[in-house]
C-alpha cells in the first residue's frame, strides 16, 4: 500500500507520477460520475437541490422510484476504464485499502454497483455502514438484501464537493497502485523468462500426450538444434523423435501417476544429427485445481561424457585396457560361474595357462610399443583358435588363460592346447619386424586338480613351470609330483633368503692337475649349502632357484668376494700361487655394472686379477653378442681370465670363440663320463680338443673319474684335468696342504658329492 504523503491530496489533484494521458481519462470520466453517484446517495429532495445549488445543503426528500431508476449511474470505476475492470475487483481494493479509500467513497461505489439496497425511507438516522461485510459470498449478500431494516440517512457534517475531491484522490492512488502491480508482474515475468531461457540446463514443457510445448535455448543445443524455435518446427513428441528405447517413455509415464515426480532417469536420446547421448531427465506434473495433468515441466541435463567416463573404469575394472579380454579379477569370477555350472552338470572344466616365451627380452629388446602389437596379436589369434563359448583372458604381462567347458578329459585338452600353439606358431609381423615366437602351457582339470577357481590357477601354473623346464611350446598336465616340486622349491627360497645372514653357506675347493706331473695348476671354487633340517644341499638343486628368486645377484657376489679373499690369504702365507676358477650365473653377468662389481672385489680383497678366472656358459655368450662382448673386453682389459664352461652342450660358435678370444676351454662332464666306452662321445671330446689347440686355447677336462678316462686325454694331448681321480671338492684346510705339498697324487678312493 502506498502513504498518504506520497500523493499529492489537494482539491481536484492528480498525482504527478500519473502520466499526462491517464489523468485526462480520469478526469473526463471521473468527475460526473462521481457527481451522480453521490447524487444518488443523496435523499430525493436533495437531490434537486444539489443540481441546482451545487454543494451547499438543503432539504433532504425522497426522489421517485421513476427518477431513480432512470438516473441510475454505471459503475464508478468501470466507467473510469470502460467497463474492462469488473466491479467486485475494485470493491476488493476499496476494501483492503481503507487507508486510501475513506468510508464514504466505498460506500459511494457500493450503492452505485447495487451492493446494497437503495433507502427505502426518506427520514431518519443512516446506519453505519461497513464495506468490508460486502466481501462476503453471494449467500452473503442476499442475506443483507433480505433485512426489512430501513434505510435512515445520516446527516452529512460536511460539503459534498470534499466528497467528490476525496473520491478522486482515492481512485488516483487505486491507479497508480494498480500500475505498480502491472510493472511488478511484468518484471517477474521477464525475470522468470530469463532464467528459462539462460538456464545452464535444459528446460522444456509437455502436454498431457507428451507433446513439446516449449524448450529453451540449451534443450535445443543438447538435440542439435539451433534455437527453440526450430525444435517446436520439427519435434512433434518425446518418442521417438528423442528416446531411442520407446520403453522408456512408458516408464516415465509410471513413475509420475505413482509419485507426480520422475528424477535422475538416465536415457539415451538420437540428436538432431544422428548422433546418440545420454541425458539425465527430471519431470514433474503440473494439475489444475481440480487435480487433472495440465502439463509437465522438467530439466535434461546432457550427461554423455560423465556416462562415458563411468563406462571406461567399469570397463577398466573388468577387461584389460591393452587386449580387450578380461583381467584376472572378472575371469576368476568368470571361471567361478563355469565351474558352479560343470558341478550341477557332473561336467569338466579345463584351464589352460600359457605364457609368452621371453617376453620380457621381446619387450625391451624391440620397444614397448612392439611388446604391446604382439599381446595384441596372440589375443586375437588365441580366440580365433580356441572358438565361440569360451573364455580367453590376459592374467599376467606375457600371460594369458583359457577355460574350456567342452572338453571331457586331459587329452582334448592338450589337444586344443596343440591346436591354439599350431595358430601362435606362425610369424608376426609387427612394426616392420618379423618374429616367431614360442610358448608353454600349463593346464589343470576340474574336479581332478582343485575344486575352485583359485586352486586350478595354482596348479596349472605349477604345470606351465614344468612345462618350461621341457622347452619352448611345450604343454603339461598337473601331477601331484609337480605340486611336491614346487612346494621343495619354495622351501628353498625361502631358506636361501636367509642362508647368507645364517652364515650356512660355503665353500670348497676342488683341484686341477696337470697329468704330466701331478702338480695342481689352479683351483676352481664350489658352492655349497648345509641346511640346517635338509642337510647338505648340492648346488644343483639350490642354483637354480637362487636364478629363479633373484638372490643369485648376491650370492654370487659373496662367492666372488670369499673366494678372492681366501686366494689372496694363501698367498700372504707363502702358499703356491694359482689361478681361482669362480662360476658366474648368467643372470649375475647381465646385471648392469658387473664389471665394476668385479673391480671392487679386486680392490677390497687384494687379489691380483691374473689370478681370478670366470667360467661362462656359452648360452650366456650367444645373448645378446654386442653387450657380452663389451663386458668381456672390460674384463680382460683388468687382466681376468675367461673360461667357457661346459662346452659342447651349448650352441658352439667357432667365430665368438674368436671374436670373445677366451683363455681356455672345459670339456662338459657328460662327454667325459663314457669317452672311454663310447665313440660318440670320444669323437667329441677329440674334436674340442684338436679345435682348441687350432685356436691356440688351453683345455681341460672335467669329471675325469678313473684310469680309462685319464689314459684317453693323455693320449689326445689333453694334459690339464679336473675330477674325483685326483680330489674331490674339499675344504679350505685341506685345500692348504695340497698347496704346501704343490703336487697332488691320485686319491685311492672317491665318491661323488
Amino acid at each position: 500500500m502506498f502513504a498518504r504523503s506520497d500523493l499529492h491530496t489537494g482539491p481536484g489533484r492528480i498525482p504527478p507520477q500519473t502520466s499526462l494521458a491517464l489523468r485526462r481519462r480520469v478526469r473526463s470520466a471521473a468527475i460526473p460520475t462521481i457527481g451522480k453517484s453521490i447524487s444518488t446517495f443523496q435523499s430525493p429532495a436533495r437531490v434537486s437541490k444539489v443540481r441546482s445549488e451545487g454543494c451547499s445543503d438543503g432539504n433532504r426528500g425522497c426522489e421517485p422510484k421513476e427518477l431513480r431508476r432512470k438516473e441510475r449511474p454505471r459503475s464508478l470505476l468501470a466507467s473510469i476504464w470502460g467497463s474492462r475492470i469488473p466491479s467486485h475487483s475494485l470493491l476488493k481494493y476499496f476494501s483492503e485499502a481503507p487507508e486510501i479509500f475513506p468510508a464514504s467513497c466505498r460506500c459511494v461505489f457500493m450503492f452505485s454497483n447495487r451492493v446494497v439496497k437503495e433507502p427505502q425511507t426518506s427520514r431518519g438516522p443512516e446506519p453505519d455502514i461497513d464495506p468490508v461485510i460486502f466481501m462476503q459470498d453471494e449467500a452473503s449478500e442476499l442475506s443483507i438484501a433480505a433485512r426489512s431494516q430501513p434505510f435512515r440517512e445520516r446527516r452529512r457534517t460536511r460539503p459534498v464537493e470534499d466528497s467528490r475531491h476525496e473520491a478522486l484522490d482515492s481512485i488516483d492512488r487505486l491507479l497508480i497502485h494498480h500500475e505498480k502491480t502491472i510493472e511488478m508482474l511484468r518484471a517477474d515475468e521477464d525475470k522468470y523468462r530469463t532464467m528459462f531461457e539462460e538456464a545452464p540446463v535444459g528446460m522444456f514443457q509437455l502436454s498431457p500426450a507428451f507433446q513439446l510445448l516449449g524448450v529453451n535455448r540449451m534443450m535445443a543445443r543438447i538435440y542439435g538444434y539451433d534455437s527453440p524455435q526450430h525444435v517446436m518446427a520439427e519435434v512433434g513428441g518425446v518418442s521417438p523423435q528423442f528416446l531411442i528405447d520407446p520403453r522408456q517413455l512408458k516408464e516415465l509415464k509410471s513413475s509420475i501417476e505413482k509419485s507426480n515426480t520422475a528424477a535422475g532417469i538416465e536415457a539415451e536420446v538420437v540428436c538432431r544429427n544422428g548422433a546418440i547421448k545420454w541425458v539425465s531427465l527430471n519431470l514433474r506434473a503440473v494439475r489444475d485445481a481440480c487435480g487433472q495433468i495440465g502439463h509437465f515441466e522438467g530439466t535434461a541435463e546432457d550427461i554423455t561424457k560423465r556416462r562415458n567416463a563411468s563406462e571406461r573404469l567399469r570397463f577398466l575394472a573388468h577387461f584389460d585396457a591393452l587386449t580387450g579380454l578380461p583381467n584376472p579379477t572378472f575371469f576368476q569370477k568368470q571361471l567361478a560361474e563355469v565351474i558352479e555350472v560343470a558341478r550341477r552338470k557332473s561336467r569338466v572344466v579345463a584351464l589352460l595357462v600359457l605364457e609368452l616365451v621371453r617376453f620380457k627380452i621381446i619387450n625391451d629388446s624391440f620397444g614397448h610399443g612392439f611388446g604391446d602389437c604382439l599381446l595384441q596379436e596372440t589375443a586375437d589369434r588365441i580366440k580365433k583358435s580356441v572358438g565361440k563359448g569360451e573364455i580367453v583372458a590376459r592374467i599376467g604381462g606375457g600371460e594369458f588363460a583359457i577355460a574350456l567347458s567342452h572338453v571331457n578329459d586331459a587329452a582334448e585338452a592338450l589337444a586344443t592346447a596343440q591346436q591354439v600353439v599350431g595358430k601362435l606358431a606362425g610369424e608376426f609381423c609387427i612394426l616392420g619386424h618379423s618374429l616367431n615366437v614360442s610358448f608353454n602351457f600349463g593346464i589343470s582339470i576340474f574336479p581332478y586338480h582343485g575344486a575352485d577357481g583359485q586352486a586350478l590357477l595354482q596348479n596349472a601354473d605349477v604345470a606351465l613351470y614344468a612345462a618350461k623346464e621341457d622347452g619352448p611350446n611345450k604343454a603339461r598336465v598337473f601331477t601331484e609330483e609337480m605340486n611336491a616340486q614346487m612346494i621343495e622349491e619354495l622351501t628353498l627360497a625361502n631358506g636361501l633368503q636367509l642362508a647368507l645372514d645364517r652364515r650356512e653357506l660355503f665353500l670348497v675347493y676342488q683341484p686341477q692337475v696337470d697329468i704330466r706331473t701331478g702338480n695342481i695348476t689352479g683351483l676352481e671354487a664350489l658352492l655349497r649349502w648345509q641346511h640346517p633340517e635338509l642337510g647338505l644341499i648340492p648346488p644343483a638343486k639350490f642354483i637354480g632357484v637362487a636364478e629363479r628368486c633373484g638372490l643369485i645377484v648376491p650370492i654370487g657376489e659373496w662367492v666372488l668376494r670369499s673366494a678372492c679373499a681366501q686366494a689372496k690369504a694363501w698367498q700372504d702365507a707363502g702358499l703356491l700361487a694359482v689361478p681361482v676358477a669362480v662360476n658366474v650365473s648368467a643372470v649375475q653377468f647381465r646385471q648392469q655394472g658387473f664389471p665394476e662389481v668385479i673391480r671392487c672385489i679386486l680392490r677390497e680383497t687384494g687379489f691380483d686379477p691374473k689370478y681370478l678366472e670366470l667360467e661362462l656358459t656359452e648360452s650366456l655368450l650367444l645373448t645378446n653378442a654386442d653387450v657380452v662382448f663389451s663386458i668381456l673386453k672390460e674384463l680382460r682389459e683388468m687382466g681376468v681370465k675367461l673360461a667357457i664352461d661346459d662346452f659342447g652342450t651349448g650352441y658352439s660358435s667357432l667365430s665368438y670363440l674368436r671374436q670373445f678370444q677366451v683363455n681356455r676351454l672345459k670339456i662338459d662332464r657328460s662327454f667325459v663320463r663314457d669317452v672311454a666306452v663310447n665313440p660318440d662321445d670320444a669323437a667329441i671330446a677329440t674334436a674340442i680338443i684338436n679345435m682348441a689347440r687350432a685356436l691356440n686355447l688351453k683345455v681341460i677336462a672335467e669329471g675325469v673319474e678313473n684310469e680309462e678316462q685319464l689314459r684317453f686325454f693323455q693320449a689326445q694331448h689333453c694334459y690339464e684335468i679336473q675330477g674325483f681321480y685326483f680330489s674331490k671338492p674339499v675344504a679350505v684346510s685341506q685345500i692348504a696342504g695340497h698347496l704346501r705339498a704343490v703336487s697332488i697324487q691320485p686319491a685311492s678312493s672317491f665318491s661323488v658329492n
